[in-house]
């Protein structure tokens, strides 16, 4: 019952955060009518969502790279999330062995999977040059 009430609180206290960061990503995804790739040409594909497609080049590259930008913002407020958490969680160990020792690794964590995110973004940009965030 105690594991139950703690696991409660715990999504209890986070839920609000995850529906902050959800509500700040959605205003871009309100407005409908979009189209990516090479303008309003045959090859153009219309979206009823509008994912952030440039709306040039080749319809499949412009969606792809649209849908990397919108997971980057995704990573990137997911960590930025779970960095907040595991400093609650660190400054209220008060002094527990245990939850301090659960706390620095959810920040190292946080810390690896940043650097495995943005190793990842640079290869990726190594091989598609230039063609990510423009």
């Amino acid at each position: 019952m105690r594991k139950f009430l703690k696991q409660l609180r715990t999504i209890t206290m986070f839920a609000p955060l995850c529906l902050l960061m959800l509500s700040l990503t959605t205003p871009a995804l309100a407005y409908a009518g979009k189209t990516c790739g090479g303008g309003s040409g045959q090859h153009a594909v219309k979206t009823s969502i509008d994912i952030g497609c440039e709306g040039k080049g080749n319809p499949i590259l412009d969606m792809t790279f649209a849908i990397i930008r919108f997971l980057s913002t995704g990573v990137g407020l997911v960590i930025v999330g779970s960095m907040i958490w595991a400093g609650i969680q660190y400054t209220s160990s008060r002094g527990d062995p245990n939850a301090t020792a659960q706390a620095v690794n959810r920040i190292r964590s946080n810390v690896g999977a940043l650097l495995l995110f943005i190793f990842a973004y640079a290869i990726l940009n190594y091989i598609v040059p230039g063609a990510v965030l423009k």
